[in-house]
């Protein structure tokens, strides 16, 4: 679903979502895994929540952290950034 200029303070899921000119404060934001879009949305006093398949990755990088720290860092540091249009801003 496409959400534009909205403001959500009672829970939002990620997945399968766009977000463009929005603002999500002062609840809690889940992902599972699935596509979402964040431009121009600002995340403000948010607590993430992860499950499904993004809590297993959660649990894989956990695994990496333990075997190595420095193998986590490299990990990250690999993985793409984010693409030009798209934009998240965390406060």
């Amino acid at each position: 679903m496409r959400f534009v200029k909205q403001t959500f303070t009672d829970g939002v899921t990620l997945d399968y979502n766009e977000f463009v000119d929005c603002q999500i404060r002062d609840c809690l934001v889940l992902f599972h895994g699935g596509d979402f879009t964040l431009l121009r949305t600002t995340l403000t006093n948010v607590r993430f929540g992860l499950g499904g398949p993004a809590n297993s990755t959660l649990n894989f990088l956990r695994l990496v952290r333990a075997a190595s720290p420095l193998l986590l860092d490299e990990l990250l540091n690999a993985a793409p950034g984010l693409q030009s249009d798209q934009s998240v801003t965390i406060n």
